[in-house]
Formats: C-alpha cells, structure tokens, sequence
C-alpha cells in the first residue's frame, strides 16, 4: 500500500528553494572559471581556412543562385567545380593524424582544465547535498507516473510504499542540473553552447575539450570528401533567375490593378449618369 505524505512548508523554505539557488551559483561559477582557465585556440592553418571559406562561398553560391544571371552563375561553378582547374579539383594534402595532435601540451592542458573546472564544482555539490539536503521528500509530481520513474525520482529513500509521485532531494538535484540550462542561457547571454557542453560533460562524461564528433579545437579537417561532395551539389543546382520574368509580373500586376479600379468605378458612373 502506497502512502500519502503532508510536506512540510519548511522543506519549501529551508531545502527546496536553497537547492536551487546554491546550484544556480555554482553553475554561474563554473561557467567563469572555465572562461578563465581556457586558453585561446591556435589560428587555423592558412590551406585549411582557404578550404573553409571555399565550401562556404559555393553553398552560398547554390543557396542564391536564382538571384544572379545564368552567365555569372555559371562562371562561378566553372570556378569551383571544373575538372581540371576549379577549386574542388585540386589535390588536398592529408591532414595531420589526430594522435599527434592529442600529444600537442597545449590540447592536454586545455582538457585538463576542463576537466578541473567540470569536476571539482561537480563533486563539491554532491557533497554538499548528502550532507546537508539528503533524505528529503521535496516535491510531489501532480500527475501520475509508472513505477518504473521509481528508481529515478526517489534517489536516497528506498522506501517501497512510497507513491512514484514524490521526489527526493537528491533526485531533484540531479533533475534541476540539467533542467537549468534555458535559465544559464537567458543569464549568460551568448555563451549557452558552453554551459550545455559542462552540463553534458558533468552528467555524461565527455571531455570538455572535445568537440562533437570526436574532433578537437583547432584539429586539421580532411576536406576531400567535403570537396566531392560540394562539387556534385552544385552539379545539380538548375539555375532560374529570379528575374528573367520581372516585366511580365510587373505588367500583370499592373493590368490587374487597373481592372480592379475599373470595376470599382463602374458603379459610381452608372449612379451618376
């Protein structure tokens, strides 16, 4: 038989709304001391930025080739795509290996102080909460659940009468971790991709020197199969200018605009007359 529980108003007061302010701070903290402890990235290489911009002019090039004419459209594919001198024809060297480039101290520092600045912060709250916040009942769900939520929302109290519905401290922590990530967002400004990489990495485990994918800051991209790949998009673009018909649009919104005011007018003259 489950039971009912009465929450005390001070739970409120003295564990649920500290919780939340306590680990608002600290997210605020992480968020400064990772800004602090990280280090600028090394400038790309020339090849590589050269590539970059390359991929980015063609596909701006197909998203907005209906606003150029055919001739222009079409010299600027032979310059990207021609078989033997366009930009995606050329041979690309390969990349560095990307073992030499985790042996770079640079990129182990940076994933070292990660690390630190994710970590500490991390075991430092889950101390506080078992020693301070543990074996609460916070809140009640107002909605039922299966009891397969059991295990997830009742963290610390291993009681089995307990309706699914109520939520432990320690489960609340864990929930309210990654649930702020909107109110980091709206604080922080510009920076929320930082914030949802530490949050990720405390509740996941990545390393928050990586990047997703797998590739590290400043890594070295093999571009060659983007090349290909670029060079059979544009191949596929059918070009249409969006103005090759203006005048006969204009004409005809022209035409269309006098015989509506014609028969607006029809009914004034016939009343006149």
């Amino acid at each position: 038989m489950q039971h009912e529980l009465v929450l005390d108003p001070a739970i409120r007061d003295w564990v649920f709304l500290p919780l939340i302010v306590i680990m608002f701070l600290v997210g605020i903290l992480r968020h400064n001391a990772t800004s602090l402890l990280r280090s600028d990235p090394k400038p790309g290489d020339k090849e590589q930025v050269k590539q970059s911009m390359a991929l980015m002019r063609s596909r701006r090039l197909r998203a907005n080739a209906r606003y150029i004419p055919e001739e222009a459209y079409h010299a600027r594919r032979h310059y990207f795509s021609h078989p033997t001198t366009g930009v995606f024809s050329q041979k690309l060297e390969a990349p560095p290996n990307a073992l030499a480039m985790m042996s770079d101290p640079d990129v182990m520092q940076n994933m070292m102080k990660g690390n630190m600045a994710t970590m500490v912060p991390q075991v430092a709250m889950m101390g506080v909460v078992n020693q301070f916040f543990s074996g609460f009942v916070l809140v009640k769900i107002p909605f039922p659940l299966t009891p397969s939520f059991k295990s997830m929302l009742q963290r610390g109290i291993p009681l089995a009468s307990l309706d699914v519905t109520y939520v432990t401290s320690l489960s609340w922590y864990f929930i309210v971790m990654f649930g702020m990530q909107g109110l980091f967002r709206l604080v922080l400004g510009g920076s929320e991709e930082d914030e949802s990489a530490l949050m990720m990495s405390a509740g996941m485990g990545m390393m928050p020197g990586m990047m997703p994918g797998g590739a590290m800051p400043g890594q070295p991209v093999d571009n060659k199969k983007n090349f290909e790949q670029e060079r059979e998009n544009l191949s596929l673009v059918e070009h249409k200018w969006a103005l090759a018909e203006a005048e006969d649009v204009l004409l005809a919104g022209v035409k269309l605009a006098g015989a509506s005011g014609a028969r607006r007018g029809a009914p004034a003259k016939a009343k006149s007359s």
